[in-house]
């Protein structure tokens, strides 16, 4: 019980050096945290402070409120609109002196209130060449309410206010090419009192743009396009809306990158997850059978025309086997002939004239002309065809001419 008193005492003190900042329900507000805030004294060194801001013993902010260091301002700033709920939020800035690495804590105590006559009717704008933190100088803030109050939404001159206010970076849009360009502000202003006929003119004008999600810089300009460039600001008109109690722009399909942050802001930082029954759900069956059939198909059609090529066009085609096979035979009988006419000649080199003489007479009836023409039959009529063809390379008389006769023993004895 001690402890728990002890903490409690501890916490009651700690809330009532809290430093209150009063901010209004849908309105943007901006809490700066400069060196002064804890008794610090900037000496003129870039980044000599860094802060660090939480709700009261827990790790982070809330989803509502965000934090940005302005190297323009050398301070942070906690800015964002507070939901529609009335009760005090207690923070704590912790900062760090990096010159000597001196930690000093703060407590802020965020009191939300009502807003009288909060605003029915809104403006959305996209920025394109400025950054969050410009938004925070008072004299540039007025100068773009001044474009309404003067111009385009005179009826709002008393009770015109900035009721949403975040970078288009953090809402999805893409950082600028050149880094010396500004990424972009989105932003609402709003009132109690209708659209003048000027904006809903502007409205008419930029509505075919809307088919386009997000316009590259200088995509198109109006008719109110000096007004604004005057004033220091480049719009992207794709992102034009009017936005009213009964028709939100912020649902619209074609619409900007920052519905789902805007609608969070309006229902408290609540997150509702979505449920199984609203996720849609995709059918693979007709994906399976065209990924099967078809390619299944095809390979059919394919081995058919392949088939009938094949099969059907193989007749035509001259078969070059028997070719090689029938001129196969000329090897062994060039080497027969060759051979067998080699042993002869030497044989009748060793022979007399005499001995050759009487071999012819006696062997020369033996031979007759039934004999030649039975010899040639026995030819291969391929082989007598192709060496009676004059083209032949092959030698007429080996392969044509008949056998010649048994050799027969000389009747004599010789000397020796």
């Amino acid at each position: 019980m001690l402890k728990i008193a002890i903490n409690l005492f501890l916490l009651f003190c700690t809330l009532s050096n809290a430093k209150d900042a009063n901010v209004l329900m849908t309105e943007v507000f901006a809490i700066p945290l400069d060196p002064p805030m804890f008794n610090w004294t900037y000496e003129g060194f870039e980044e000599q402070f860094v802060y660090q801001a939480s709700l009261l013993n827990a790790p982070d902010l809330p989803s509502w409120i965000n934090y940005l260091y302005s190297e323009q301002h050398y301070s942070g700033f906690l800015y964002g609109v507070p939901p529609k709920i009335n009760e005090n939020i207690p923070l704590e800035v912790v900062a760090l002196n990096k010159k000597n690495y001196e930690t000093r804590v703060e407590n802020i105590n965020i009191i939300i209130s009502e807003k009288l006559n909060s605003a029915r009717y809104e403006v959305l704008l996209k920025i394109d060449n400025i950054n969050v933190e410009d938004m925070f100088d008072v004299d540039r803030m007025e100068a773009l309410k001044n474009v309404f109050r003067k111009e385009l939404w005179k009826n709002s001159a008393y009770d015109l206010y900035v009721t949403f206010l975040n970078s288009a970076v953090d809402l999805g849009a893409r950082k600028p090419a050149n880094p010396r360009e500004g990424e972009g502000v989105v932003i609402r202003l709003g009132s109690e009192n209708s659209f003048s006929t000027e904006l809903i003119e502007l409205q008419e004008e930029v509505k075919p743009l809307w088919k386009v999600p997000q316009c590259p810089r200088d995509y198109k300009r109006t008719s109110v396009e000096r007004y604004f460039r005057d004033a220091g600001f480049a719009l992207d008109w794709c992102s034009f809306r009017l936005v009213d109690n009964n028709n939100s722009a912020m649902h619209h399909k074609n619409g900007n990158l920052v519905s789902d942050e805007v609608d969070d802001s309006e229902t408290g930082g609540v997150w509702h997850s979505v449920s199984k029954a609203d996720v849609p759900q995709r059918r693979y069956f007709n994906e399976l059978v065209v990924s099967l059939i078809v390619p299944f198909v095809i390979l059919i059609v394919l081995g058919l025309v392949l088939s009938f090529l094949l099969c059907f066009q193989h007749d035509e085609i001259e078969d070059e086997s028997d070719h090689y096979f029938h001129n196969l035979f000329h090897i062994c009988t060039d080497y027969y002939y060759d051979h067998y006419i080699y042993k002869r000649a030497s044989h009748i080199d060793d022979l007399t004239s005499d001995q050759i003489s009487y071999a012819e007479t006696v062997h020369r009836p033996v031979e007759t002309f039934r004999s030649f023409s039975n010899r040639d039959s026995t030819l291969s009529p391929d082989l007598c065809s192709h060496s009676n063809s004059p083209n032949s390379t092959i030698n007429r008389g080996v392969h044509c001419r008949p056998s010649p006769p048994p050799y027969v023993r000389p009747k004599f004895k010789s000397d020796l």
